[in-house]
Parts: C-alpha cells; sequence; structure tokens
C-alpha cells in the first residue's frame, strides 16, 4: 500500500472481465512525479474479473499500488462506489470505470500539475474519446463542440440535466468534494452527484487533451437507464431534491423546473401511461412545481388532469355538433 498518496484513483468493477486488464494496466502505468494509489472495488463479478485482478496483482511491477477488494455478496453500484470513495487517502481522486481506460501515460500528472497551481479550482476534467464495443458505430469525443474551459457550479445546474464531463476524465479535490453522503447509495447517478458536491467549493477547469476513453457497451450500468420507467425517473426526482438541499436551495427555481421535467415524464412512462388516477397527482405536482410559466399546461390539463369520462362528453358533444368529423 502506498504512504500518502498525492491521488487516489476510484475504480468500481462488475463483470469487466473483457475490459479490466486494459483498463487497470493503464491506470498502472501512469508516469507521475508523486505517489498514488489505486482503489479497485469489485462487487462480487460473477465472470473472470476476480481473476484476471488477481494475475496483474501478481505479475505487475506497479501492483503494490493496488488497494483490492471483492464484495461477497454483491453491494450494488452505488454503495460500491461509496464504500470505494470511503477509502479516498490523496488531496485528489481521480474515476475510472472498470470498462474505461486511460491513452495517456501523462494525464495525472498534467491535472496535478494544474491543481496544484490553481488553490481555487476543485475540479479538472479534459476530452474523452467515446468508442462503441458492441455496435459497429464511429467513435467520437465527449467535448467537440465545448465553448469555454473554465465552469462553475452555476454552470452545472440548470432547467434541464447537463452533462458535459466523462467519469474517467474526472480529477477533483479531495478536501473540495469531503465525505461521501449516506444518501447517494440511494442514487442511481453517482457522477453528478460528486460533481455538483464539490463544485461548491472551488471552479471548474477543462483540459483539451484527450486522455481517456469511454467505452460504452450494452452491458454498462448506463444502459438500465430509461426515461420510460418509472423507477429511473423517481429516483433523478430524489436525486436532484438531494442535491438542491446540498447547495442550500441556492439554485432551488431551476433544479424545481429541472425536477419537473422528470413528473412530467412520468405521466408518459411505461408504469403509468393511460392511468388517470396514478397520474393525476403527478400532474397536480407538475403544474405546482412550474407554475406560473407551465410548459405544456393544455396538454397536461387535457390528458391528465380532467376526467377521462368528460373528455369523453366533450368529444360526443363536439361529434353531434359536427365541430370533429364523424369515424
Amino acid at each position: 500500500m502506498v504512504a500518502n498518496p498525492m491521488v487516489s484513483v476510484v475504480m468500481i468493477t462488475y463483470n469487466h472481465e473483457l475490459f479490466i486488464e486494459e483498463s487497470l494496466i493503464s491506470i498502472l502505468n501512469q508516469e507521475t512525479s508523486f505517489e498514488y494509489e489505486v482503489i479497485v472495488g469489485n462487487d462480487g463479478s460473477k465472470d473472470n474479473t476476480d481473476k484476471v485482478v488477481q494475475e496483474i496483482l501478481k505479475s505487475h511491477p506497479k501492483a503494490y499500488r493496488v488497494r483490492y477488494y471483492n464484495n461477497n455478496p454483491n453491494m450494488g453500484v452505488t454503495t460500491n462506489s461509496k464504500k470505494a470513495l470511503d477509502m479516498v487517502q490523496g488531496k485528489y481522486m481521480a474515476l475510472c470505470e472498470g470498462d474505461d481506460f486511460w491513452i495517456d501515460n501523462k494525464k495525472l500528472q498534467k491535472q496535478v500539475d494544474f491543481l496544484e497551481q490553481n488553490d481555487d479550482f476543485a475540479i479538472c476534467f479534459h476530452n474523452t474519446r467515446v468508442d462503441f464495443f458492441d455496435k459497429n458505430e464511429p467513435s467520437y469525443y465527449v467535448n467537440e463542440n465545448i465553448e469555454k474551459d473554465v465552469f462553475t457550479l452555476d454552470d452545472m445546474i440548470g432547467e434541464d440535466e447537463i452533462w458535459f464531463m466523462a467519469t474517467a476524465s474526472l480529477m477533483i479535490r479531495s478536501s473540495a468534494y469531503g465525505k461521501t453522503p449516506d444518501w447517494l447509495v440511494k442514487s442511481k447517478s453517482g457522477d453528478i452527484p460528486i460533481i455538483i458536491l464539490a463544485a461548491r467549493f472551488g471552479k471548474i477547469k477543462y483540459l483539451p487533451d484527450v486522455m481517456a476513453v469511454y467505452r460504452k457497451n450494452l452491458a454498462s450500468y448506463s444502459h438500465t437507464d430509461s426515461h420510460e420507467d418509472k423507477y429511473f425517473l423517481w429516483n433523478r426526482i430524489f436525486m436532484y431534491n438531494k442535491l438542491n438541499e446540498e447547495t442550500g436551495f441556492k439554485y432551488n427555481d431551476r433544479v424545481k423546473r429541472n425536477i419537473a421535467r422528470y413528473y412530467f415524464m412520468l405521466l408518459n412512462s411505461t408504469q403509468y401511461r393511460d392511468r388517470y388516477f396514478k397520474n393525476f397527482p403527478i400532474a397536480f405536482k407538475y403544474i405546482q412545481l412550474t407554475f406560473p410559466n407551465i410548459p405544456n399546461v393544455k396538454l397536461v390539463i387535457r390528458d391528465h388532469l380532467i376526467p377521462p369520462f368528460v373528455m369523453n362528453v366533450v368529444r360526443r358533444v363536439k361529434k353531434a355538433f359536427g365541430l370533429i368529423p364523424s369515424e
């Protein structure tokens, strides 16, 4: 184990047998003027992830940097993330999931150099290439159209969900992030809360260098997200309510309208679609959150607040007076 590391690299992994070797070795191959550690949290993978990691620990000359554990039983991705984050000892922490990898051996050095020289920054991230593992689609870059290189918390909180930082690109000042809140284990997203929590105490720097690869594959955790599933949508509502509290309600108006978007999506989710009695309180909450400038107000009132039998009567009356064509 490395004593007093400058950086703690946090890697969570689950069933990444095909990817973990490339990912872990890309971290161990970093060239730095300082010590760093690698916290690898295997959440009880059912494939050969553990075997691959154990082989690296036996053979790689920098294996002494790795602090490895394998959960038994499986804890779930966010609980495992909190466990790994709570082990951080470094002044800075970097993130790399077990199916992503780094492609610049100076990545850690470049980011540490910047943060060491700029105490008013809490986060440093960089451009990242996106590769598709199981689909024949061309690669692209996360930050192809980025317009500036310094951001603040104000840039991260909007009426829509904002995401332009690849997890594998992040380096965060540990003192800015602080202690992982207990509620994070209930959040389906880990990186959004981590970024917002740290950005409360410093600016965010973007480096244009492409230093990591985010690998999209159908087995990744993000592919379980669905904007038509009530569980995902309720979880986003929970997460943004918690972040609203953590930021002292400073951005309350914007956060409320972001939360309202998820209530609107709930109305058409698989579990709530065409269910008037389930939808009524959701529609009412949507109007409450967006009042007085309510997007889609006519649609919400017509389809979700007015009882269906009333709308049927209205349609029949219009039809009887020739206001709508006969079928």
